[in-house]
């Protein structure tokens, strides 16, 4: 049997267990009241989006809509808030506040939730995905254990598109970690997520935008560009501000990989003016807004703009100050590394580079920590320091020296052979 979109039953026919329905608790009383006020038929509220045999199982409590679904009937009916819709307002109230940014309220509502002894399991689990949303930038760490946990949770709830985003975030945490390994755990969540009837284009873009950001991390540009035009192709329409954003900022990344500085610079600028847009309407600094300006910072420096530049990278550190984020930070001190060094300022750029490099150690930033051994590297060599060159880019190599970095392994061989050309440095780094 087929289910209407937005449409989870349950199952109870014969001996079998009865399956835990999916979606959202509503209050089916009350959406039955509110279309006889309205004075709505069935296929009026149903609409085009789903079948009126669906708005009669909401309204008898026999089947749950997903929260998308309940929002189009809500807004349908015209005469009733989300919250009178729904059973439990706790559950809408969490997803109301990670969908406007609010994360400090967001963490405080779910632990409080998860302290609670007489939580609901389904809360608890949806408590759990929520509290890992609060500290995705902060904490990353704390973020990987809660939304495994909160999979586990999901899943015995019969939560199957929730636990497959829980797996995609999660990708995203370890992503911020810089562990290569966000790639294949969001494959498998979008894979998982594919296998559901009921999924959201937007929730499937976003996937695919995240694979995209991951791709890039290990230097895949090529396959990264092309997850983010098929995000795009997904999504039609419905891309909001943010995510559009993020889409363009990898688009950005990924034509700067491939040596496309022009379209680089043009897809980055848009990037830059949607985050802004995006900040002024909600008006909460987002640590999306600091990265980009760091990266459209490096895409100036590198077109000769170096005020401009400055500019930009200088508001990136600012904001991830106010935000109390330091993942990503550590590229911003790179960058303004490398921006006293193309401006000949080579003491500064080794106190930046050096800055970056204890940082990336601290947090554990793999690739970051790579980047800044080269760039020290650099510095070192252009300073006549050619024994302290090669042990940085013999540094960078060894923790490159795993088969889902080769890409960034070789781009390390070619800069150190790039410097060693220009410098008439000594031996080549060990490879």
């Amino acid at each position: 049997m087929l289910h209407s979109p937005g449409v989870v039953v349950g199952n109870d026919t014969g001996g079998r267990r009865r399956r835990r329905a999916r979606g959202v608790a509503v209050n089916a009383t009350a959406l039955r009241q509110a279309r006889i006020d309205a004075r709505l038929s069935l296929a009026q509220v149903a609409g085009a989006t789903m079948t009126k045999q669906a708005v009669h199982l909401f309204e008898t409590g026999r089947a749950r809509p997903t929260m998308a679904t309940l929002r189009v009937i809500v807004e349908r009916l015209g005469n009733i808030s989300m919250e009178a819709a729904l059973a439990d307002a706790k559950e809408h109230r969490l997803a109301e506040l990670d969908e406007q940014r609010r994360h400090d309220e967001l963490g405080r509502l779910a632990r409080l939730l998860l302290r609670e002894v007489n939580t609901a399991r389904r809360t608890r689990a949806l408590a759990t995905f929520y509290a890992g949303r609060a500290v995705l930038d902060r904490q990353p760490a704390r973020a990987v254990t809660l939304f495994r946990r909160a999979r586990r949770l999901l899943l015995r709830v019969s939560e199957r598109a929730l636990a497959a985003e829980a797996m995609d975030w999660e990708a995203a945490a370890l992503y911020l970690l810089q562990d290569i390994t966000a790639v294949d755990v969001g494959l498998q969540a979008l894979e998982r997520y594919r296998m559901l009837e009921d999924r959201q284009p937007h929730v499937e873009a976003r996937m695919l935008e995240h694979i995209g950001t991951y791709r890039l991390q290990r230097g895949e540009h090529v396959d990264a560009i092309a997850r983010y035009r098929q995000a795009i192709e997904v999504a039609g329409a419905r891309l909001d501000l943010a995510r559009l954003a993020n889409v363009y900022h990898g688009l950005a990344e990924g034509c700067r990989q491939a040596g496309d500085v022009h379209q680089a610079l043009d897809y980055m600028e848009r990037a830059v003016h949607f985050y802004r847009t995006e900040h002024d309407v909600r008006g909460a600094i987002s640590a999306n807004l600091a990265r980009a300006e760091n990266d459209y910072g490096v895409h100036l420096m590198r077109a000769g703009r170096y005020e401009r530049a400055e500019e930009m990278i200088r508001a990136a550190l600012q904001h991830y100050i106010e935000i109390g984020v330091e993942s990503g930070r550590t590229h911003a001190l790179l960058s303004m590394g490398e921006l006293r060094m193309l401006t000949n300022r080579l003491d500064e750029a080794v106190d930046w580079t050096v800055r970056a490099i204890g940082v990336s150690r601290r947090l554990g930033e793999t690739v970051t920590l790579a980047a800044g051994h080269q760039q020290l590297g650099e510095l070192l060599a252009a300073t006549g320091d050619l024994r302290g060159f090669a042990a940085c880019f013999d540094r960078a190599l060894a923790i490159l020296d795993r088969p889902e970095l080769a890409e960034r392994r070789d781009e390390c061989v070619a800069r150190g052979r790039r410097i060693r050309e220009r410098t008439g440095a000594g031996r080549q780094p060990a490879v």
